[in-house]
């Protein structure tokens, strides 16, 4: 038997041998491996999702007085925040829209005929009632009109006096429905995963006002309504009875701020932010209570870890701001512009806590537009791969794990995505305010806006990854120093230049996939895809001066690198030349130096100077508004796809003709259309007639080049 165990150990020796060649250790970061140890080791999702829990552990239909006298959950986090040692926190009322807000007092939907059964019940699925629904005791004939936003569906159809059966979301049958045809009330199935879960209740809205028809809406679930169309179909005779109770009351909009204040650079400001609301009568565990316990983790951990001696005091002040979506944060800017001023990044945390498996999900950081090229998207990109990388199971092990005890195991798919609105960093980017700001988001969400984001949804592991992330990201960007910056420079030196490769690929392709008659047309188009990376690298370098300050070292070293990048010009421009010129020789050809076109010329010396209605957070709810009117929307379509940044690339310096040159090459980087330089005039005459810029002119006109 000697000899087996012997070959045996021989043979498990080399095998050993074999995969330790392909092992893997941690890898380095931007702060040491021992810090990121301790943060691990602090952070709990479980807390995390207990909070949850107890924030968002049902939907819950508000009393009045909640709107009036306050709500509970910034009482809640204010305790929480005190509980963890941060003094500084308070609530805080902001400006209201109007004097009074919509509540829901009691709703059912019941069908009478052809047998009484129960539908739908306010107190069971708050959800189901739709926001800006009027008192009403109707009962009524049952019509299906499919989508209802379109005529060709009430073709052969009387729906007057009658309740409407809609495949989709209240409020857009209304203006036929309700205003034209003249129903009385909307029964609506519309949701955001409805092949994943037919039984999930979206959240919906019925307009109201002065001049519209009083109405009201209910959601049910696909299920329920696809039940209901069935028995129509069938030619059944289905009669529902709509019973509505809501008012109008007072009310509040609160949000909660904390400060973990810093050492010698506390007037420089790292600030974190998650929405507590999306309108008060919408809840949502993931949307978004769990961004809001996760940057209340992250500020226990921070304040621990501190404590404890285990991570430096932090340089600069972390702020961490819970507020109402969007308009909160406008608010809070337009209230205490002299904190605005002090904030010099934003890590917004959207829809964090979800199990990524369960929803079929990923995690995403969302990175800043071209028009505010920044380090941060290279310090956050270089945590996020970190942490993709530890959490990976390669046959043998996890790296690092960073797992919760109730939590899943599961590995941690990430992705660095390019820049998308819908959240509260917008603020921060827009051109008027100019902070750079990103995203954690974990996308899709199979209960998003539903009845269905309650916490059984959430994944206590999903929460500590992001903690994790949260405060290793602030230790690093709140605490730099010298040797941070300088790690920090060479994140981002490193990082230009594989951008820049990627730049020359999508140059090269312009030029590989054009129609011969468009040759020359795309060369112009790849030499300028070429020509803002390298003002978008340069600009992204030189960034990081923030953390430089007065070292005359590190910016030596920066500019070394500065250097190292522009010498990549000359031979990149050269190789997309020949790439063309060869191009030309195969199609039989002659290659043309690009020049400018007259349009090119005169618009070269245009530039659209921001008025103080678009300096500063801008009014999304009144820009957006004008946008709509009828003059502007066939201006707008032509240039939707890059509109926001049309506004955001506005600096009073830079020319119409170089927006466009600027929003041209990100466009092709966004998988998106071009916007035409007519179409971009017409788009700045627009907002000079609105108020937002004013077009001026200079004496010379400078395009940028690759050469």
């Amino acid at each position: 038997m000697k000899k087996p165990v012997v070959g045996f150990l021989i043979v498990a020796a080399a095998a050993a041998a074999l995969f330790s060649q392909f092992g893997r250790n941690v890898p380095p970061a931007l702060i040491p491996l021992q810090v990121l140890r301790d943060i691990v080791d602090e952070a709990s999702g479980d807390v995390a999702l207990q909070n949850e829990i107890l924030l968002s552990g049902v939907n819950r239909n508000r009393k009045p007085e909640e709107y009036a006298n306050g709500y509970f959950e910034p009482v809640f986090l204010v305790d929480k925040l005190r509980e963890y040692g941060i003094d500084e926190a308070r609530i805080i009322d902001l400006p209201t829209s109007q004097a009074k807000t919509w509540d829901a007092i009691s709703a059912e939907l019941w069908v009478t005929k052809p047998a009484k059964r129960k539908i739908a019940d306010l107190d069971e699925v708050p959800a189901t009632l739709c926001s800006g629904s009027s008192d009403a005791d109707v009962t009524a004939e049952l019509v299906y009109v499919g989508p209802g936003n379109r005529e060709s569906f009430y073709e052969g159809k009387d729906v007057k006096g009658k309740i409407v059966l809609v495949n989709g979301y209240a409020g857009g049958a209304q203006a036929l429905a309700v205003e034209k045809y003249g129903a009385a009330g909307i029964v609506a199935y519309g949701s955001s995963h409805p092949e994943f879960d037919p039984d999930e209740v979206g959240w919906g809205g019925v307009g109201a006002g002065e001049k519209m028809k009083p109405t009201f809406g209910f959601m049910v679930s696909t299920r329920q309504g696809q039940e209901l169309r069935d028995q129509l179909e069938r030619g059944s005779k289905v009669e529902v009875r709509a019973v509505v109770k809501a008012q109008m009351v007072p009310y509040k909009e609160q949000m909660v701020e904390a400060l973990i204040k810093g050492t010698d650079l506390a007037e420089e400001e790292l600030v974190f932010t998650a929405h507590l609301y999306e309108g008060t009568a919408k809840q949502g565990a993931n949307d978004d209570i769990s961004g809001c316990v996760a940057i209340l983790e992250t500020a226990r951990v921070l304040k621990k870890l501190t404590a404890e001696g285990k991570i430096p005091p932090l340089r600069r002040s972390v702020r961490f701001l819970f507020v109402p979506e969007i308009s909160g944060t406008i608010a809070y800017l337009k209230k205490f512009p002299e904190i605005g001023k002090k904030f010099f990044a934003n890590i917004n945390e959207d829809m964090v806590g979800e199990s990524l498996a369960k929803n079929r999900s990923y995690f995403s950081c969302v990175q800043t537009p071209w028009s505010l090229p920044t380090y941060l998207n290279d310090v956050m990109r270089s945590f996020v791969e970190w942490t993709e990388e530890t959490q990976r199971y390669d046959g043998s092990g996890t790296l690092l794990p960073i797992w919760s005890p109730t939590g899943t195991r599961d590995p941690f798919p990430a992705v660095m995505d390019k820049h998308s609105g819908g959240s509260d960093h917008i603020v921060f980017v827009d051109g008027g305010v100019r902070v750079p700001a990103v995203m954690f988001i974990c996308w899709p969400d199979m209960w998003y806006h539903s009845s269905g984001d309650t916490p059984d949804k959430s994944d206590a592991t999903q929460l500590k990854r992001v903690v994790f992330l949260s405060a290793a990201s602030a230790v690093c960007l709140a605490g730099a120093g010298p040797a941070e910056t300088e790690r920090i420079i060479g994140e981002v030196a490193g990082r230009s230049m594989t951008r820049l490769g990627l730049d020359k690929v999508r140059a090269d392709r312009c030029i590989r996939d054009a129609a011969p008659a468009d040759l020359h047309r795309a060369f112009k188009d790849a030499q300028n895809i070429l020509a803002q990376g390298f003002v978008r690298e340069a600009d992204t370098l030189a960034s990081t001066r923030f953390f430089v300050k007065a070292d005359k070292r590190l910016e030596g070293l920066l500019q070394s690198q500065l250097k190292a990048v522009e010498d990549c010009r000359t031979p990149l421009a050269k190789a997309l030349e020949d790439a063309y010129k060869a191009r030309c020789l195969k199609d039989g050809l002659k290659p043309q130096a690009a020049a400018p076109t007259a349009d090119e010329v005169r618009l070269g010396k245009i530039v659209p100077v921001r008025t103080e209605k678009m300096t500063g957070p801008l009014d999304m709810m009144e820009f957006y508004t004008k946008i709509q009117d009828a003059e502007a929307r066939p201006v707008v379509v032509k240039v939707s796809a890059m509109m926001d940044e049309l506004r955001h690339f506005v600096d009073g310096r830079r020319s119409v003709l170089q927006i466009r040159d600027a929003a041209a090459a990100e466009a092709d980087f966004m998988n998106a259309p071009a916007p035409a330089l007519s179409d971009v005039e017409n788009f700045y005459k627009l907002l000079e007639k609105y108020g937002y810029v004013k077009l001026t002119e200079k004496k010379t006109a400078k395009r940028t080049t690759i050469f």
